[in-house]
């Protein structure tokens, strides 16, 4: 993410244009690599001693190596590289060797007066915690750790070198590293905001002919989670898909723009990547595929789209968003497809956990995964973290003592913890669905953790008219089918069997020829009588006593 720089009244660089974002960062590699040397003769008259190491972590791709890279450009200073793949080798004593000519070099120039930056990129990599079957990287971390302390008794005369490492695995370093003295600072690298995340596309698209329809700061707002080599890609992608769609125009002398369509296809392409691997692809359901409902659209909007939507006005009135929704209803009346239509118009990072994905015969594995989830949630938030058949996942304590709900407890406790850690995260969501909402532990569904509890009921004759509306307007109809009159007869019927009960009108129409145009209102007859509902008036009674005791 290299830019164009500028001077300032100092005589030093800028980085600011060269790195969108990472304020806190760029301040801090400015006081151990630039400040130094600016203020030298402020800092000796009040006794100022700068730190010598800096430790960066965050994220792979959000810019820790560019910003060293930027601020060295800044200062004009003399940078020593450290790698894995240039350290690590085959025969005893070398790799040590190598980390002392590192530091050679750098004490040699920092005697002549200009200031020497030794960059450790992948630490985790180099110096991982010491264990006794791992000699030669214990013998690495010891020699490390003894050119980082004699650098110490030599800071009069060399007042210039600063060490400087990175890493996206906080928790790899022997912790001896991890020490005022060594490395006195640790710096997240956060994933970029959206104002960062604009300044990125802004850079990057300096070359590109935009087409005038383009927003970049819409762009922007849909690339959630993004870092800036996810960024830098998704504009190489876009202008790829701009070429391909104008290798005709570009003969005739035209030149191509980048179109909405170029950024939709890119986004397709190019996802985030701190999310790879463990988050969901956020499905193209939209509220309007949702037939019904809609005083609980309107309150999960309010709930989900707002905090994240209208962030400052939560702010501005000092509101706290809510934390969880836990959505309860019969089977089949949508509480999925609601979770989904949620994620697909907040656009936030979407999670889905569920019993088959937390369950495994391995001690601590789930849990594990849990955490991780709820770590990759807050690092890419505004997110929302999904968990489907939560009753499986959140069963009450205290039951039978088989292994089963043993691991049920043990996640439970987790997920407690979890969202009560959500405190000082914004942006992050807790949403479930279950169709037992009696069978959640009480401490799960207390405000603070599910705010908000909401019953999704079975559809009432206007939302099945929707949903017949919804799921037949692909399909050719016949003029006498009336659909109204066919939710007046559907009583008891869920989301799921009229969807079902559209698809076996179908079939009953190839039954009856296989060469027909169109399903007639007999061929929907013929379906409701061959099909049962899913739900008699008792159990509608049993699902809603919950909503209302509760």
């Amino acid at each position: 993410m290299v830019g164009v720089k500028e001077k300032t009244g100092n005589g030093h660089w800028r980085s600011e244009e060269a790195i969108a974002g990472n304020a806190i960062a760029l301040q801090a590699l400015r006081e151990i690599i630039v400040y130094p040397s600016v203020y030298a003769r402020e800092a000796q008259m009040i006794g100022l001693k700068w730190p010598k190491g800096l430790l960066l972590y965050g994220p792979p791709g959000s810019g820790k190596t560019s910003l060293v890279r930027a601020i060295v450009r800044e200062s004009d200073a003399h940078l020593t590289l450290i790698s894995p793949q240039s350290v690590h080798r085959t025969h005893v004593g070398e790799s040590e060797r190598l980390l002392r000519d590192a530091f050679s070099e750098a004490y040699a120039l920092a005697s002549t007066g200009k200031p020497s930056v030794i960059f450790i990129d992948e630490i985790d990599a180099i110096c991982p915690p010491r264990d006794s079957r791992k000699q030669h990287e214990s013998r690495i971390v010891g020699q490390l750790l003894t050119l980082m302390d004699g650098s110490k008794s030599l800071s009069k005369s060399l007042p210039h070198i600063s060490v400087i490492a990175s890493t996206n695995r906080l928790d790899g370093i022997d912790p001896a590293l991890r020490r005022p003295g060594r490395f006195d600072s640790e710096i997240e690298v956060t994933i970029p905001s959206l104002e960062e995340r604009l300044q990125i596309l802004e850079l990057h698209t300096k070359g590109l002919d935009l087409d005038h329809h383009v927003d970049l700061k819409s762009v922007a707002a849909a690339c959630n989670g993004y870092v800036g080599a996810d960024l830098e890609a998704l504009c190489k992608e876009a202008a790829k898909s701009t070429y391909s769609r104008s290798l005709g125009l570009t003969k005739e002398g035209r030149i191509p723009h980048l179109k909405i369509e170029d950024w939709e296809h890119a986004r397709l392409e190019v996802g985030p990547s701190i999310t790879r691997g463990i988050a969901k692809e956020i499905p193209n359901v939209s509220w309007d595929d949702v037939g019904g409902l809609k005083d609980l659209k309107r309150r999960l909007q309010q709930a989900v789209e707002w905090p994240i939507k209208y962030a400052h006005a939560f702010q501005k009135l000092r509101i706290s968003p809510v934390r969880g929704v836990l959505l309860h209803g019969p089977p089949g009346c949508s509480k999925t497809t609601l979770a989904r239509a949620i994620a697909h118009a907040a656009q936030a990072s979407f999670f889905s956990l569920s019993g088959a994905d937390l369950f495994s015969k391995y001690v601590g594995e789930g849990e594990a995964l849990m955490r991780r989830i709820f770590h990759k949630a807050r690092q890419s938030a505004p997110s929302i973290v999904f968990f489907d058949e939560a009753d499986t996942i959140a069963p009450k304590r205290g039951g039978s003592s088989g292994g089963s709900v043993n691991v049920g407890e043990r996640l439970l406790s987790t997920l407690l913890t979890e969202m009560d850690g959500l405190e000082q995260a914004t942006g992050i969501l807790v949403l479930a669905a279950t169709n037992r909402p009696q069978d959640i532990d009480p401490a799960l569904r207390r405000p603070g953790r599910f705010d908000l509890i909401l019953y999704v009921p079975p559809p009432d004759t206007e939302a099945r008219y929707e949903i017949l509306r919804i799921h037949t307007c692909k399909m050719k109809l016949g003029e006498d089918v009336d659909l109204r009159q066919t939710a007046e007869a559907t009583h008891l019927y869920t989301g799921a069997d009229l969807t079902n009960l559209c698809r076996e009108a179908g079939y009953v129409a190839l039954r009856e020829n296989i060469s027909g145009k169109c399903v007639l209102g007999r061929h929907f007859r013929t379906a409701i009588a061959s099909l049962t509902p899913s739900l008699t008036e008792s159990q509608i009674k049993e699902y809603s006593t919950f909503s209302v005791d509760h």
